[in-house]
């Protein structure tokens, strides 16, 4: 996937700690267009263990989120199969008090003792269909392996591709999601 050079200087701009400076933009200019060419550099030299471990990243993700929608369904099985009811009326839902639940988007809306019913239904199920064990653990834990793979991802291109002078910035920033995942996309986008 191709990207402008443009497009890649913001996205370096703004991965980057926000500071004023009194050299002339064009001197800031070309350093960003330096650090961007060693991004490149960098990002061409360590390609196919960047892509590798992208691919797994993707793979887990994947993982998890088919294990996030069976655990879904369970839920709504159970809530469609049973009588659950709303015990409390919060502003920005569309569910009163009252209501009957259907959906476990909905699931903090149900007392306490009804979640909990809630879940002692939906354990047998989840053991049946092999999404946990009878002790209540994952049978594969597709978040572990997300932020493991994450992790791993993460300081590869901080410890690799990152261009020395910006890395210190990156460690102090490796545990902001908001900030990583632009990381992430910048190596998608170059790689």
């Amino acid at each position: 996937m191709e990207t402008s050079i443009a497009t890649e200087n913001q996205t370096l701009w703004s991965l980057t700690t926000p500071h004023r400076t009194n050299k002339p933009i064009n001197s800031t200019v070309m350093e960003e267009k330096k650090l961007l060419a060693e991004l490149k550099r960098n990002c061409e030299t360590n390609r196919e263990k960047l892509s590798e471990l992208l691919k797994v990243y993707d793979l887990t993700e994947l993982g998890y989120q088919v294990q996030e929608q069976r655990c879904k369904d369970v839920y709504n099985k159970v809530l469609a199969e049973n009588e659950f009811y709303a015990s409390r009326d919060i502003e920005r839902t569309e569910i009163k008090v009252g209501e009957r639940i259907t959906d476990e988007k909905f699931d903090f809306l149900l007392s306490d003792e009804d979640f909990d019913r809630l879940q002692t239904l939906a354990r047998p199920i989840f053991v049946a269909e092999g999404i946990t064990d009878e002790n209540d653990y994952f049978i594969e834990n597709w978040v572990t392996k997300k932020v493991s793979a994450r992790k791993e991802l993460v300081e590869f291109i901080i410890q690799n591709i990152v261009p020395q002078e910006m890395r210190e910035t990156f460690w102090e920033a490796k545990h902001n999601i908001v900030q990583t995942d632009k990381l992430i996309n910048l190596m998608r986008s170059i790689a």
